[in-house]
């Protein structure tokens, strides 16, 4: 029979792994649809949004990775602080996201009505929402300021600098519909960039979470 440290070493183990395996959905997923549909179309692989992957041959693999994710999220169990409200409660967040995630995936960006995509693309917004607030909040408490290890402080600067990236992408994307064409957006792709880019720094945030890098090796700090 295990232990209670054992069993709680297998539960950080594990929630390290989860924590990868979502960052790894975020940093993978725009490189797998661009370089998949090189097989398919040479000529425009790099759609005009990692979205617009949903009316392609790679349906599939954008609607999979979707569940994938909206799966991984459902099952995160995070820090929960009881009596301080839902602001500090990770698992509720992550619902949350794995919510829109799933909403992303069911609702898509192509479809002929007008109401499906507004959903799609309140979603998409309110996922990239909850990424950021993981990365400006969630993943920058748990340790007293004055027992944080430099690994820790550090860690706490990436943190911050992802947040920060996805709000400048997820922004720019919103303002180019402003400042550009629709001509000038297809063209450059401009939408695929900043939501691969956005994606990164939230797929980064969650690796460097579970500890792929950026490990203490004294003491391990949440």
């Amino acid at each position: 029979m295990k232990n209670e440290h054992q069993t709680e070493n297998d539960l950080i183990i594990s929630y390290k792994l989860l924590r990868k395996l979502i960052g790894s959905i975020g940093v993978f997923l725009p490189v797998i649809l661009g370089f998949g549909m090189l097989y398919f179309d040479k000529a425009d692989f790099i759609k005009d949004s990692i979205s617009d992957y949903y009316g392609t041959q790679l349906r599939d693999v954008f609607v999979g990775f979707l569940f994938v994710l909206g799966f991984f999220l459902f099952s995160y169990k995070g820090y929960k602080s009881e009596g301080k409200g839902l602001l500090y409660n990770d698992n509720f967040f992550a619902n949350l996201g794995g919510a829109f995630a799933i909403c992303v995936a069911l609702f898509p960006t192509t479809s002929k009505i007008a109401f499906i995509r507004t959903i799609h693309l309140s979603s998409a917004v309110l996922l990239f929402a909850v990424f950021t607030y993981f990365c400006l909040v969630i993943f920058r408490r748990g340790v007293a300021i004055e027992k944080r290890s430099e690994m820790k402080k550090l860690r706490n600067k990436f943190y911050l600098g992802c947040g920060i990236l996805i709000i400048l992408f997820v922004g720019s994307a919103g303002l180019s519909f402003i400042v550009m064409t629709e001509e000038a957006r297809n063209e450059t792709n401009i939408i695929f960039y900043c939501e691969t880019l956005a994606l990164w720094a939230f797929g980064f945030s969650w690796l460097i979470k579970g500890e792929a890098v950026l490990e203490d090796t004294s003491k391990k700090q949440n």
